[in-house]
């Protein structure tokens, strides 16, 4: 009897614990999919249908063709996201791996000071930063330009960290005899450390690529020609004035801006879990 009771009590714990995360994911699943249909439902049935009678590809040629009724680069946009994604996330692995030896591997002066300095402003939220560095941009004249975009993500105290942390548990006789090898910080750096830290790098790269390529704020700010807006600053104009009335291209834009991260976050998801 006391064996059923237990039974019975971890059954019923069970499926308490999957009925709440179904619950979870039907929260998170069921905008995404109205969003996902929505931009493959004709306009009349987006707010009153929430599975399309058919299907059609209107939104996605409208926002691509872009044309006289929403004079808005799209696609442009698209390959500026991809540009300051890509350059601002390479940046940080690079600034981040070079740093990040200096300081697990490298005796100098002040190295202790520059290591806590990393850590305490990774407790600070980056908004805090946001007019400082507007006015730094605006007195170097990069206003409205790709670099005015990137220059605040060329670097990431979290990569340091990560790099650091990770450079300290590689054993120090490695280092040693590669120096006795005769090869520099840069060689070993190169060659040894970043293929032992394939998972911190694969790590580094996806989580700053997913966050510049959502990144909103900043890129709002900074720019505001629409041949060098983002695709996230783009679709942020599709919801003023008169193109309010494109439901169906704004759900079109927001499932192209949402997909390469899924498809990133899927394919990489063991790097995650690492």
């Amino acid at each position: 009897m006391r064996v059923n009771r237990k039974r019975l009590r971890s059954n019923i714990g069970q499926a308490l614990i999957y009925l709440v995360l179904t619950v979870g994911v039907l929260f998170w699943l069921i905008p995404f999919a109205w969003m996902l249909f929505s931009s493959f439902k004709p306009t009349t049935e987006i707010f009153t249908r929430f599975w399309p009678t058919h299907f059609t590809l209107e939104h996605y040629k409208l926002i691509v063709a872009g044309g006289t009724a929403l004079e808005r680069p799209f696609v442009r946009s698209v390959f500026n996201n991809l540009f300051v994604s890509i350059v601002t996330t390479t940046a940080i692995v690079v600034t981040g791996a070079i740093t990040g030896y200096a300081l697990a591997r490298l005796e100098f002066k002040g190295r202790r000071l520059l290591s806590n300095a990393i850590l305490y402003q990774m407790i600070f939220p980056g908004v805090l930063f946001l007019i400082p560095t507007f006015m730094l941009v605006l007195r170097m004249g990069l206003f409205d330009t790709y670099t005015g975009m990137m220059i605040r993500f060329l670097a990431s105290a979290t990569a340091v960290f990560l790099y650091a942390q990770f450079f300290r548990t590689i054993p120090q006789d490695l280092v040693d005899a590669a120096r006795i090898d005769g090869a520099g910080e840069l060689t070993i750096l190169w060659r040894i450390m970043l293929p032992l830290a394939g998972s911190v790098t694969a790590f580094v790269f996806l989580f700053n690529f997913m966050a510049r390529w959502d990144e909103f704020l900043w890129n709002l700010i900074v720019v505001k020609d629409y041949n060098l807006m983002t695709l996230p600053v783009l679709l942020a104009t599709f919801t003023k004035g008169e193109y309010g009335g494109y439901p169906g291209a704004q759900m079109a834009g927001a499932t192209v801006l949402v997909m390469p991260i899924l498809i990133l976050f899927v394919v990489f998801r063991r790097f995650f879990e690492e």
